[in-house]
């Protein structure tokens, strides 16, 4: 996988206890020019937070400080990438969001989709791929089967998951490697066609 430490450093964005981020900053910083290693960060947004983006994104600065803060252009996408991530559990998706509360449907579609992901200039399977290493930082579940079905949707290879899980072994708790681990066969299971 081309993007490993960039994974990492959106691990280490949501699990800075795991790793630090200064840490994985230096480490993506050596396989990556400043100016992805910032859309890294950005992207991290809607899983890790604004306060871990402001200080991740200032203690790049410090390195970094000529470096273009200017965002290349956004790749055209023909459909969204909520679209492309639910496929056709996307009204599924969207109603159980509406069940926990009116706003996080919105909230959810328009500002962490339509404004964080869908202006960004990696693929969506380079955004989903981060998405994944985020939700195993934090050990959640449910959006981590979400997110793995959606990396496998958007173009991540099965062994290319695999190699991020396995890189994460040192880093992340075991039992959400585990179980990470055990949805990903699953996933890829039901993938197969019958025999």
């Amino acid at each position: 996988m081309k993007n490993l430490s960039c994974c990492h450093l959106s691990f280490a964005l949501a699990a800075p206890e795991r790793l630090a981020v200064q840490t994985a900053l230096s480490r993506s910083l050596h396989h990556h020019t400043a100016e992805e290693v910032e859309e890294t960060i950005l992207q991290s947004i809607p899983y890790s937070g604004f306060p871990a983006a402001v200080e991740a994104l200032g203690w790049l600065r410090e390195r970094y400080p000529t470096a273009s803060s200017q965002r290349p252009t956004s790749s055209a996408r023909a459909t969204g990438l909520f679209d492309s991530v639910y496929g056709t559990a996307r009204e599924r998706v969207l109603d159980s969001l509406r069940k926990r509360h009116p706003d996080l449907e919105s909230w959810i579609e328009q500002f962490a989709y339509q404004t964080v992901m869908d202006s960004s200039w990696f693929g969506a399977a380079q955004i989903e791929s981060l998405a994944v290493a985020s939700l195993i930082g934090q050990g959640r579940m449910s959006p981590l089967h979400s997110h793995l079905r959606g990396a496998l949707r958007t173009g991540v290879k099965a062994s290319e998951l695999k190699e991020l899980l396995d890189s994460l072994e040192p880093l992340a708790h075991p039992e959400v490697l585990e179980a990470s681990r055990e949805l990903l066969r699953q996933l890829t299971l039901k993938d197969q066609p019958d025999h």
